[in-house]
């Protein structure tokens, strides 16, 4: 079998969304082989440790070539750390919460892009039989694997997807691989015949291993020593086979003793500000995503006031203007007209009253104060106004070579941006119109995005089109976000009244 190398565009998949599906893997002969393994050894609930015949098929899974190739790719030297089970079995048919990354950090499961190899963990899925979108099964939030924020218990629950959870749609026969730090859980099957996702789980060989973990090390056969040790000591000292969770040993600063239960015990001098003003589920979105929509901000009246000044104030017919397609297929659009209006928030009384209203809504405004800070000044007030069959624009920004004004970053539960982009939506955008999209968690990439997913004739699963109604506000970082747009085919022009603010830390003459 011919080695298959991790592609540029599969690297930047797993950087920004946290996994990859590799099509087609196993052959009809393999397929055939594990389902019929699986039905010989009937109902099975829990970490699998098959004996050959019966289970020989799918133990074969666990060094699959094409596994083992990308798994050297990503981890480095690596071993088993989670025994194969059956997704969706037992317990967990009727769901579970979503688990993953989180707070204490555990750094041997982290995902952190380094120059040897990408993750240190990662879990795989072997999808045995096809398992459509909207089946049920296996669910994922991407991005979620370098997020530094603790999800909202919403979110984890199921109780509110906050329209950031997906289900991979996978055939049989595929593989998909994650980061073990990516937020994962299971819903509800519902397609047809039983749900078939054999999972497993891979860490480096310097981590030490998990509960599940068949890997244990030895004993230093110097029991004799150990015996005359504290409970506390015998807890702190290396024990290659010491349980999970590990014992916790606190201390007062002036006695020290063992917790009855284990866990992880990690203090913090900080503590969650519930006077901030800053919505929680607002930050964890901002954070994973780099947008946020901002919902009904215009009453019905300042949106008439708006559109009524464009009505009044837009050159009607500028020319079709120049494409910002570029060489895409995808958003090369099909010659709709657009119109123009420059400087809105100049227009005399009272048509500029309802763009200079925008300059410091307190709606806009208390977003603005967590995510950028105090001091940050409104540079541009410009206009889309596009008509039926406008081309898209390229995606563009996000990603090296590192830049200054593409900085962001979240630390002590502060977000720091330095360019933000702020569209006001003057009418309805749907997944039918076309208009803004981006790559969601591409804010915190380090690779340039590959060129077809620029282009968007092969988004790899990573563009998301963002919806809005009239009234609504969009948020997005202007550099550090990958972003562009889909050719225009609503029958209404699209209008959208564009601002950007540039941060205390930048001057601009």
């Amino acid at each position: 079998m011919e080695e298959r190398k991790l592609t540029e565009e599969e690297r930047y998949q797993l950087e920004v969304g946290g996994y990859l599906i590799l099509p087609g893997v196993l052959t009809s002969a393999e397929l055939t082989a594990c389902n019929q393994a699986l039905e010989r050894l009937g109902p099975l609930e829990g970490p699998m440790r098959w004996s050959a015949p019966a289970g020989a098929p799918l133990l074969a899974l666990r060094h699959h070539p094409v596994l083992t190739g990308y798994l050297e790719q990503i981890c480095g030297k690596f071993h088993i750390d989670e025994s194969p089970r059956l997704l969706g079995v037992g317990a967990e048919a009727n769901g579970t919460a979503l688990s993953g990354g989180g707070e204490p950090l555990d750094w041997s499961r982290a995902y952190g892009e380094r120059q040897e190899s990408l993750t240190r963990a990662v879990r795989v899925v072997w999808a045995l039989a096809d398992a459509a979108e909207g089946d049920g099964g296996l669910v994922v939030v991407p991005a979620s694997h370098t997020s530094t924020v603790e999800p909202p218990r919403d979110l984890v629950s199921g109780a509110d997807d906050m329209g950031l959870v997906r289900q991979p749609a996978l055939r049989a026969g595929d593989l998909m691989i994650h980061a073990a730090s990516l937020l994962t859980g299971l819903r509800p099957w519902r397609g047809q015949g039983p749900q078939r996702l054999l999972s497993c789980g891979y860490v480096s060989t310097s981590m030490r291993p998990s509960a599940e973990s068949e890997i244990r090390g030895e004993e230093d056969g110097d029991e004799e020593w150990r015996a005359s040790l504290t409970p506390e000591q015998r807890a702190l000292v290396h024990n290659p086979n010491r349980p999970y969770p590990p014992p916790v040993v606190m201390s007062d600063g002036e006695r020290a003793w063992l917790e009855e239960e284990g866990g992880v015990h990690h203090p913090s001098i900080y503590t969650r500000d519930e006077s901030s003003g800053i919505d929680e589920k607002e930050f964890y979105h901002w954070d994973l995503c780099g947008h946020l929509v901002l919902k009904g901000v215009m009453d019905a009246e300042w949106l008439a006031a708006a559109n009524e000044a464009v009505d009044a104030h837009a050159n009607p017919n500028p020319g079709k203007g120049g494409s910002a397609a570029g060489h895409s297929k995808r958003l090369a659009g099909t010659g709709g007209h657009r119109s123009s209006l420059g400087n809105p928030w100049k227009l005399p009384a009272p048509h500029g009253e309802p763009f200079q209203r925008m300059i410091a809504d307190p709606a806009l405004v208390q977003r603005l104060n967590w995510i950028m800070g105090s001091g940050y000044e409104a540079m541009l007030c410009t206009s889309f106004l596009f008509g039926k069959g406008s081309s898209g624009h390229l995606l563009h920004a996000g990603g090296g070579p590192p830049r200054v004004s593409a900085h962001y970053r979240q630390q002590n539960g502060r977000v720091y941006a330095e360019f933000l982009n702020v569209a006001w939506q003057l009418r309805d955008v749907t997944a039918a119109d076309g208009g803004f999209v981006c790559i969601p968690g591409s804010h915190k990439t380090r690779y340039r995005a590959p060129d077809c997913v620029l282009t968007c004739d092969d988004e790899l699963g990573l563009v998301r089109h963002v919806e809005a109604k009239a009234g609504d506000v969009v948020l997005f970082l202007a550099s550090a976000q990958t972003h562009g747009a889909y050719p225009w085919t609503g029958e209404q022009d699209r209008r959208a009244i564009f601002f950007q603010y540039r941060s205390r830390s930048f001057y601009a003459p």
